[in-house]
């Protein structure tokens, strides 16, 4: 009786053994797969983040250090401040010897290329700045590359576009289609100078080039004509938003002076610096990353009308 109870016992105690080990086995399983999945992930931010420049593998060891600032999007307020204060950071600092300024935005906000213009011509005077247009200068780009003198471009890129433009959608037709109506309430005959559901009248469109396109395109071309040293009528015959190959003949000395490669930019540093010369990108942006979750945002407010270069 008691040799059977015991055995009983002793088999419900190996089947909760056998219970445990597997339960236990399971379980390091588990913590071995959370261990690679962690690896693998710490592993592809940290390939993110080197991509994305928040791990900067440039070699900032050396005396010689060129800052080098990517002007490369659509020229917004928000985006000059910060590279303003990129470069603030860099002028603070004597270890740089002077800032390689690489141009390739297709332009945008009048009053943030009338700051950046401003701003770097004030910086030449204290660190030098060599502009080079790698790709492209249109509009608000060329506005804030003609800040500096002798401009260098590659003898293929883009410059000038030099002109205003008010973006504005008409969907009158499409609001009538799905029943939309527009009612807004306004004191003062131009406070609405332009709307969405309709076209604009001809006193509107007076109104608009008048007191803002007209006044707009004054000040792009006259600062062109500042910056590159030329009067104003001569500026205008370039002034018409045409766009030009860096290396055509007719803008030679007007809108561009030199026809050259960021290699052999990068070789003169060399020469005047000696080899050890190292060029350090202050202008890379952090970005967010997440291997769970991404996000695709469409802004109504692109709808908007806005004046830009």
């Amino acid at each position: 009786m008691h040799e059977n109870n015991f055995n009983l016992e002793r088999e419900k105690f190996e089947k909760e053994i056998k219970v445990f080990k597997r339960k236990a086995i399971s379980e390091n399983i588990k913590i071995s797969m959370l261990i690679i999945f962690l690896i693998f992930e710490f592993f592809i931010i940290g390939v993110f983040l080197n991509k994305n420049g928040l791990i900067d593998i440039d070699d900032k060891k050396g005396k010689n250090k060129i800052a080098v600032v990517n002007m490369d999007k659509v020229i917004t307020s928000d985006y000059i401040l910060k590279t303003i204060d990129k470069i603030d950071k860099v002028v603070e600092k004597d270890e740089y010897k002077e800032i390689l300024f690489i141009m390739n935005s297709p332009g945008g906000s009048p009053t943030a290329s009338e700051e950046m213009s401003n701003y770097l011509r004030e910086i030449n005077k204290v660190k030098k700045i060599t502009m080079y247009v790698g790709g492209y200068a249109l509009s608000g780009g060329y506005y804030i590359a003609s800040a500096i003198k002798p401009l260098k471009a590659n003898k293929n890129a883009l410059v000038g576009s030099i002109g205003v433009i008010l973006q504005h959608y008409n969907i009158s037709k499409l609001a009538q289609t799905i029943g939309i109506e527009e009612s807004t309430i306004t004191k003062g005959k131009f406070k609405q100078p332009l709307s969405i559901f309709k076209k604009t009248d001809e006193n509107q469109t007076k109104y608009i080039n008048d007191n803002m396109l007209q006044p707009t395109y004054h000040n792009f071309v006259e600062a062109v004509a500042t910056n590159r040293g030329l009067d104003y009528n001569t500026t205008l015959k370039y002034a018409e938003g045409m766009v030009f190959v860096a290396n055509s003949p007719k803008i030679k000395g007007i809108l561009v002076d030199e026809i050259t490669s960021l290699y052999k930019i990068r070789a003169d540093y060399k020469k005047r610096f000696g080899k050890d010369v190292k060029f350090i990108t202050i202008t890379k942006e952090k970005k967010s990353f997440s291997l769970i979750n991404s996000k695709v945002n469409f802004d109504l407010g692109e709808l908007k009308s806005k004046i830009v270069f």
